[in-house]
């Protein structure tokens, strides 16, 4: 077995170890909802946000975030070439319901931030920050103007615009302003006092064993039983972790994008569907229940999908 398939294998039991130490602390019954609930918080607005700012601080000049422009076109490329292969499976499956756009949106969307960024800083080091920022841009353009413009069309609430000052907010979560933070950083020429990129170090450090373990512990009282495979979640699925990624494979080889890139872009592109197609899909009142489906089988088949991407990928 090669040392590169090797590392690969350790990595990913790695992340198993973690994700099982979060699921045996919700059955023994020491996470309760209320921790459940505070730890996404914990990283969507702490560690994470802090965990990028140090990284690009640390780890990226001017030259190497000049090239990451470039990268935002590719990925969204890649994206909207799913989008369009999923509208031709929407009318293939006729899903029943307002479904068109949860459907369009969860085929081609993938949880690139909450599951993405600490999976591929995990499997690839520090240096996969550019790429996988990168791919979050183009995937978050997309779902944020395409993909809510026709989950708004699905429910009750009524069209929204495709752009809109809510549509910019959206793609300014904390983990995007600590990144944002960091590039000013970098471009203005500023050294942070080392105490502070310490603190910064030491409370980011702590973000990928809190998101893995999540995974970990949201599997503990699903109701298996809720997650049958229909016909139309299958095709979904089938997009987000055969379609999707065999594209942005295929068209980051054609572009001869760099090795670490086609890596890292694979791997976000095949990851579970993006949690927000749920809220949104409440919050239009369409399907949230088809939505949250889509959302939780996605997430439980990750464990067994991301894997096998990463054993691909060490190929490359």
């Amino acid at each position: 077995m090669s040392e590169v398939l090797t590392q690969a294998i350790n990595s990913v039991l790695t992340l198993f170890l973690i994700g099982a130490v979060g699921y045996s602390l919700a059955r023994f019954g020491f996470i309760n909802n209320q921790v459940k609930s505070f730890l996404p918080l914990l990283v969507v607005r702490v560690t994470l946000p802090l965990f990028l700012l140090s990284v690009t601080v640390k780890s990226y000049s001017r030259a190497d975030l000049a090239v990451l422009i470039n990268w935002v076109g590719l990925g969204l490329v890649t994206v909207l070439l799913t989008f369009g292969i999923s509208l031709i499976a929407y009318r293939l499956t006729r899903p029943q319901g307002q479904r068109r756009g949860i459907f369009c949106a969860a085929f081609s969307a993938s949880n690139t931030m909450y599951i993405g960024i600490p999976i591929n800083l995990s499997l690839f080091g520090d240096q996969a920050l550019g790429p996988a920022m990168a791919y979050f841009l183009a995937n978050g353009i997309f779902f944020w103007t395409i993909g809510n413009y026709l989950m708004s069309l699905d429910g009750e609430v009524g069209r929204v615009p495709i752009v809109s000052l809510e549509t910019l907010k959206r793609l300014l979560p904390p983990p995007m302003i600590g990144f944002l933070i960091g590039v000013a950083l970098v471009l203005t020429g500023l050294k942070p006092p080392k105490f502070f990129l310490d603190a910064t170090t030491a409370i980011g450090s702590m973000n990928t064993p809190l998101a893995i373990m999540y995974i970990g512990l949201g599997f503990y009282g699903l109701s298996l039983a809720s997650l049958r495979p229909l016909k139309d979640i299958t095709v979904v699925l089938t997009g987000r972790f055969l379609v999707c990624p065999a594209i942005t494979l295929a068209f980051c080889l054609w572009y001869q994008a760099p090795t670490l890139t086609t890596q890292v872009f694979t791997t976000q592109a095949s990851l579970p569907v993006l949690a927000a197609s749920s809220i949104m899909a409440g919050y239009y009142k369409s399907d949230p229940n088809y939505a949250n489906v889509l959302v939780s089988l996605s997430t439980v088949l990750s464990v067994f999908t991301i894997p096998l991407i990463r054993v691909l990928v060490t190929t490359l």
